[in-house]
């Protein structure tokens, strides 16, 4: 019984380190997140990509009247448009931080907002894949109480 204790304590062990340590890598990847939405009229959607320098965004807008507003992480206008019924803009982040795209429908029929944005993963991600690994050593450490003298 302690040999195959022993065994399924390994193999577990090693099972959470090597499944750590693969989303430890991930989390240093963008994560591409699609921006598709409608926003009725009067309405209006806020858009926040978390993004690295040198990921990029691509944001179309059609349907009714729109104002539309491109922010980097400094609150510094990259593009506005008022009045516009067509809108199509590719982004490439300057600067690491929270982009911020506001869009308006001014007019009187529903917007369709698509695209795409790059993030950034949480930070969250990162420590929980290192706990993962750290559970890994604690059940290893475990099972080599089993193992058969």
């Amino acid at each position: 019984m302690a040999g195959k204790l022993f065994y399924a304590a390994i193999a577990a062990g090693i099972a959470f380190i090597v499944i750590g340590a693969a989303s430890s890598i991930y989390t240093n990847v963008a994560v591409d997140v699609p921006l598709d939405n409608k926003v009725r009229p009067g309405a209006s959607d806020i858009i926040t990509p978390d993004m690295n320098v040198g990921n990029t965004a691509s944001i179309s807008v059609s349907g009714s009247r729109f104002n539309i507003k491109i922010e980097d992480p400094q609150r510094q206008v990259i593009k506005s448009e008022t009045n516009a019924t067509s809108f199509s803009y590719d982004l490439t982040a300057q600067k690491s931080g929270e982009y911020r795209m506001e869009i308006l429908n001014t007019g009187d029929a529903e917007l369709t907002i698509t695209g795409h944005a790059q993030t950034k993963s949480s930070p969250l991600e990162l420590s929980g894949a290192l706990m993962l690994m750290i559970t890994g050593i604690v059940v290893i450490g475990l099972g080599l109480r089993f193992r058969k003298n």
